[in-house]
């Protein structure tokens, strides 16, 4: 294997035979090389904070005998040069050039050869101590590079080599996975965040801390890709059916099939549109929670408080989020209550084990835990003590056939509106007063609000009245 220096590097790039090569750089190649250094879709979140990025300073310049540990460079042979991909080590090299550019200061206690060069600024630095800074500037990182290597195998490096013993999440991991759902559930959680993720800061004794608006400030950020993960589960739960439960081995396996060139979103994330309608419908539960109770918006309550609101939906039509949520936690409070124990004379959905404080149940998201939630919110519903704001509404959106047939007999085989006769093979039927304008209007699928006209009409009218539709067509 050869040893390849940044600054010979390019003269052998394309003439090895070894896909990787030992190496080292300077910190003023990096500096001016074409490197990109932002987070890639296989990459963690940037979780370091001033005193890490401080620290990486103090051993560049004074715990020398450590060393920066070795970083690793992608090679990508563009029209005439090269460009580089930083697959590991991001947050050693952003910690160099943000101080480079300015962005902190050194930190305290720092002596160099004798000089006091503590809390000093990048400019500082070059025009009072000009060796100390060309010191710095020719500190050099050994390196591994990577010539002639897919995104894929790239990927699969930084998963499965370079971080196989570090404490990766499952999300980063699903992260790493290349793809179109990938895109959206990176770009949407944080990149372009939809208005759910959004994101304010709080100071505490002059810690500055991140957190979500609309969530339990307990849900922390840690910037190891939470928010991705609470998208992602919340994506496949409503995609499976919650009751089914997740896993991360079922989760990994999905993102990895749906991404395959034979997967359902190998071309593109067909489902976008649906997901963003689930992220609306979710922002609206959530903002809905009653201020005593958002301390309660952890990961598993979320998804449940928005997947049971979205069956519910499913079945009868509708809820008033504001008396859903308030409903929700009540049961909540009501069924963890240890002096009341209502828990003790129920048993788990799936198996005859007691059933423990409801509060237990949200420690996991495995059917068994997750149908007994569902369980005792359909008790507590049908019991009607506790209003869950259902508002039913007519789900059907067509007419029986057998009526339709029955009501063109009764007029006569003739259109509603224009009179004309109808053959059995051109009869629609038609909403008199039209589902759009709502129950309190009228617009149900009953046989009281049913007119035949003809199937071309029925296309033509679409919602409007009968008096506008004949006033068009006069």
């Amino acid at each position: 294997m050869e040893y390849l220096p940044c600054e010979t590097a390019e003269q052998s790039f394309g003439k090895t035979e070894k896909q990787c090569n030992n190496g080292d750089v300077s910190i003023d190649w990096l500096q001016s090389a074409n490197i990109n250094t932002q987070n890639r879709a296989y990459q963690r979140e940037k979780v370091s904070n001033e005193n890490w990025q401080q620290n990486i300073m103090r051993t560049v310049l004074v715990d020398s005998y450590a060393g920066i540990p070795e970083i690793h460079i992608r090679v990508i042979k563009t029209k005439g040069s090269w460009k580089y991909e930083l697959i590991d080590g991001q947050q050693r090299v952003t910690s160099i050039h943000e101080f480079l550019s300015g962005k902190y200061p050194l930190p305290n206690n720092m002596i160099f050869n004798g000089d006091d060069i503590s809390g000093m600024e990048i400019e500082e630095l070059r025009d009072d101590f000009p060796t100390i800074y060309e010191y710095l500037v020719e500190y050099r990182i050994s390196c591994k590079w990577y010539e002639d290597i897919s995104d894929l195998q790239t990927a699969h490096l930084f998963i499965e080599v370079l971080n196989n013993v570090n404490d990766m999440k499952p999300q980063e991991i699903r992260n790493a996975i290349l793809g179109f759902y990938s895109d959206y559930v990176r770009n949407t959680a944080r990149f372009e965040p939809h208005e759910l993720f959004k994101r304010v800061k709080t100071t505490v004794k002059t810690t500055e801390k991140q957190h979500l608006k609309y969530f339990s400030p307990n849900f922390t950020l840690a910037y190891r890709m939470e928010v991705d993960e609470f998208l992602s589960e919340l994506l496949y739960l409503n995609y499976h059916g919650i009751e089914k439960g997740i896993s991360h081995a079922k989760h990994r396996t999905w993102v990895e099939d749906i991404q395959k060139p034979e997967g359902d979103y190998a071309s593109s994330f067909t489902d976008k549109k649906k997901a963003d309608e689930l992220l609306n419908f979710a922002l609206s539960i959530v903002k809905a929670v009653p201020n005593e109770f958002k301390v309660k918006l952890n990961s598993m309550t979320t998804i449940v408080l928005i997947l049971y609101a979205k069956k519910m939906c499913k079945r009868f039509g509708d809820v008033n989020p504001k008396k859903y949520t308030k409903a929700f936690f009540e049961t909540h409070l009501l069924w963890s209550d240890t002096s009341k124990q209502l828990y003790r004379n129920e048993t788990m959905a799936i198996n005859d084990n007691q059933m423990p404080p409801f509060n237990e149940l949200f420690g996991g998201k495995n059917p068994n835990a997750i149908q007994t939630i569902f369980k005792v919110l359909d008790k507590e519903r049908e019991n009607g003590d506790i209003d869950f704001g259902i508002i039913k509404l007519d789900l059907r959106k067509t007419f029986k056939r057998s009526d339709i047939v029955r009501k063109w007999q009764e007029q006569g085989g003739k259109c509603a509106i224009t009179g004309v006769e109808l053959a059995l093979n051109d009869i629609a039927g038609d909403h008199i007063v039209a589902r759009s304008a709502g129950l309190k209007a009228g617009g149900v699928t009953e046989y009281d609000n049913l007119q035949v006209i003809g199937k071309l009409d029925n296309i033509k009218k679409s919602n409007m009245s009968n008096e506008v539709y004949k006033e068009k067509i006069a």
